[in-house]
């Protein structure tokens, strides 16, 4: 990494002199100017020619222009570096303007050689926590949001006017979608983005389990509960709690949540007292929660308190102009993850990627290409490296006289296929629950359910 870039302004040659020594023994490349034009100059005037400073000490009292005219005018401009103001005769008054015009901290002369190092180094490490922060922020929330077709622009509009409020969210979409991403980009996108983030899968744990898991337990509460376990809910205080596959929650269960959403309250399994707390509510499902309501296996007083605000995710044969996009991304994505070059994927390659219907949608795509990645073990992939998995015919690509085959299948109900379907991509998969579960672009529970509801537990 290149040395930090440090600019001293000052009118007196001594400090120039000594700020200049001290800071580049320290391991930072240092310019000087002796005049608030000259200061200006430097910062403004460098950024064509490839400079760039990372960090201004400016004197206040300077010849032509004062240290807080310098200050406005370099950090009005784009990239500014952080400043850090010298003076021999500190006021409040000063300080109020120096601070509310932006400026990071002062330095009062005289001043030592370590009290410069000090500060120095101070500034440019809060500097560089916030670049990291800013970076990981941006990784977590919008970055993952993939896609310029206008359904993926409409949702990141709706994203941005509900990470300005404290609305409880419920994200619906097929399985595979990213509803989570959604989630955290709501997050980490809000004023919460620097608390706790918690997700839970609702359809992963049977009721008292899951009951145990948000508002958690005291000790001897159950057999086998020898020591008092904190929630979720507490866990996720001042955060985000994301209830992942809350359709599949049970309806015993249901109650105790709507309390907790009316109230900020829990109480642990056991318990007695109630806590506060201050969560915000993200859930989502892939099951029409409406209809489970009128079926009577959803509440209809969490349905409206959760649906303060409803976002559909797109699924992906919805805008299969995004396709290349993912596919390169996750191309690059799974190189870095498994240590090897990052490889080109041909057009012909990309054009059978976006003609296939990937009922899995992201997360089915992100798999092949990984997979792809990984067993290709060359530069370039192309159409035999994305194959149809064992025993599932994949969507042709139309010839260019004339469109794809026709499928010459009985008519059966929707149903009845994805039963067949979900038995085939099983057997395909030797039987591997876990494998064939990947395939599908769900996850293990939601393929058991199916299972047992087929009779095949």
């Amino acid at each position: 990494m290149s040395a930090r870039r440090i600019l001293v302004v000052d009118d007196e040659h001594g400090i120039r002199s000594l700020c200049g020594d001290v800071l580049r023994r320290a391991g930072y490349a240092v310019e000087t100017a002796e005049t608030g034009q000259a200061g200006v100059a430097a910062v403004l005037g460098g950024r064509g020619a490839g400079r760039r400073f990372d960090l201004v000490f400016c004197d206040i009292n300077l010849p032509d222009i004062d240290g807080l005219t310098v200050l406005e005018r370099v950090l009005g401009s784009d990239g500014a570096p952080t400043v850090i103001l010298i003076t021999a005769f500190p006021s409040v008054d000063t300080a109020v303007r120096g601070m509310k015009l932006g400026a990071r901290d002062y330095l009062t002369k005289p001043f030592g050689p370590d009290e410069l190092r000090m500060v120095a180094r101070r500034a440019l490490e809060e500097d560089e926590l916030r670049r990291q922060n800013a970076e990981l922020k941006d990784e977590l929330g919008w970055s993952n949001l993939i896609g310029k077709s206008a359904a993926m622009d409409e949702l990141r509009t709706t994203i941005g006017k509900v990470t300005r409020s404290e609305a409880t969210v419920i994200v619906s979409g097929e399985s595979g979608t990213g509803k989570e991403l959604v989630a955290r980009a709501i997050h980490y996108g809000g004023e919460r983005a620097g608390k706790p983030f918690v997700a839970v899968n609702c359809g992963a744990l049977v009721g008292s389990l899951l009951e145990s898991e948000l508002f958690g337990h005291v000790r001897g509460a159950f057999t086998g509960a020898d020591t008092a376990k904190r929630g979720l809910f507490v866990a996720a205080h001042r955060g985000t709690l994301f209830l992942d596959e809350i359709g599949e929650m049970d309806l015993s269960l249901q109650p105790v949540l709507l309390r907790a959403l009316q109230n900020g309250e829990v109480k642990p399994v056991g318990g007695i007292e109630p806590e506060q707390v201050d969560v915000r509510v993200v859930a989502a499902t892939n099951r029409d929660l409406r209809r489970q309501v009128d079926e009577g296996r959803f509440r209809e007083d969490l349905f409206y308190r959760l649906h303060v605000v409803a976002i559909e995710v797109p699924p992906l044969r919805n805008r299969p102009g995004d396709v290349p996009l993912l596919a390169e991304h996750f191309a690059e994505r799974a190189a870095l993850r498994h240590g090897s070059p990052r490889p080109e994927i041909t057009t012909a390659a990309i054009e059978w990627l976006s003609a296939q219907p990937w009922p899995g949608n992201v997360r089915e795509l992100e798999n092949s290409v990984e997979r792809a990645v990984v067993l290709a073990g060359r530069p370039l992939l192309d159409v035999e490296d994305f194959a149809p998995r064992p025993g599932v015919r994949p969507i042709a690509l139309p010839s260019p006289g004339g469109a794809a085959t026709a499928s010459a299948d009985e008519l059966v109900s929707l149903e009845e296929l994805e039963r067949r379907h979900v038995l085939r991509v099983l057997e395909s998969c030797g039987g591997q629950k876990t494998r064939a579960a990947a395939v599908l672009g769900i996850n293990r529970t939601t393929l058991w359910k199916k299972l047992r509801q087929y009779g095949l537990e």
